[in-house]
């Protein structure tokens, strides 16, 4: 289970995205560390997960959720780091997996983009709420799922 979240989000959140996920968090007991774009003056998506990554070493979080337009770049740069295990959620279905499967510790989400004639439109805030307490509330299942992490983690040491 979770008991402290990092949650970082870039330029393009609306501020609304972030009260609602601290709320589900609240209702869930899960204490929350926000980090923002102010924060990082370059305002560039990897050094706003890299400033991320440190938040949760420092305050001993278990898991990290990031928001920005597509969610793809920042799920990217999470799972660079050793220890790290993201996904872009759409679902309720993928955060489960996800969870239960691989153990995953870091969720993305793509709150919207317009960008010339490729848009992403907005995501739902409820969806996002359902999709958030799924993640928080998903057990890893171990078994054979165990080893397959495990697989990953060997992988990470080899790079």
């Amino acid at each position: 289970m979770f008991n402290k979240i990092v949650i970082v989000y870039d330029h393009r959140v609306n501020v609304k995205y972030i009260e609602k996920i601290k709320q589900v968090l609240n209702e869930a007991s899960v204490q929350s560390f926000v980090v923002s774009e102010e924060e990082n003056v370059a305002n560039d998506y990897p050094l706003l997960v890299k400033r991320a990554k440190e938040e949760y070493k420092k305050v001993g979080a278990d898991g990290i959720i990031l928001l920005c337009g597509s969610g793809v770049g920042m799920n990217m740069v999470i799972n660079k780091f050793d220890g790290f295990r993201g996904l872009v959620a759409h679902s309720e279905e993928e955060a489960y997996f996800a969870r239960s499967h691989e153990n995953a510790n870091a969720l993305c989400f793509g709150v919207g983009v317009e960008d010339g004639i490729r848009e992403i439109k907005p995501f739902c805030r409820r969806k996002m709420a359902r999709i958030v307490l799924t993640f928080l509330s998903t057990e890893f299942a171990g078994g054979r799922h165990e080893r397959r992490v495990n697989q990953i983690k060997d992988i990470e040491k080899e790079n």
